[in-house]
């Protein structure tokens, strides 16, 4: 019994401290193929109000949400609807990631300083 107990046990310890990294639908990860941010960066507006998946560094500071690369800069507001959990902000900042959401030319976010917006994300998973 005692030792039954100690597996129960062990087993409730590590299944609370699992670290979801992956939020949203993982069936359209198959379906949109990767945009290379150097691509988007030589004409914004072609991407325009389409689906993109992009696979880099996150960034979340105070008033700088997005994905950098040189100098571009894409603005990131919020992970829904794949997730509305705040708490993803942080597991997540400084992590490479695969994020697939729906693109918006223009300047945006802090200051206007990013060159476009992923306005939905539709999916979102730690690399």
């Amino acid at each position: 019994m005692k030792k039954q107990i100690i597996l129960i046990f062990i087993v409730l310890i590590v299944s609370c401290n699992t670290q979801k990294t992956e939020f949203g639908n993982a069936e359209i990860s198959q379906k949109v193929s990767l945009t290379n941010i150097s691509e988007l960066s030589k004409n914004r507006t072609d991407f325009d109000n389409d689906t993109l998946k992009i696979i880099e560094e996150l960034h979340l500071d105070l008033e700088n949400k997005g994905i950098y690369v040189e100098s571009e800069k894409i603005w990131i507001k919020s992970f829904k609807p794949a997730t509305e959990l705040d708490s993803v902000w942080k597991k997540m900042n400084g992590k490479k990631v695969e994020i697939i959401g729906l693109y918006k030319a223009g300047k945006t976010g802090h200051l206007g300083l990013y060159n476009g917006q992923l306005k939905e994300i539709y999916y979102i998973k730690t690399k």
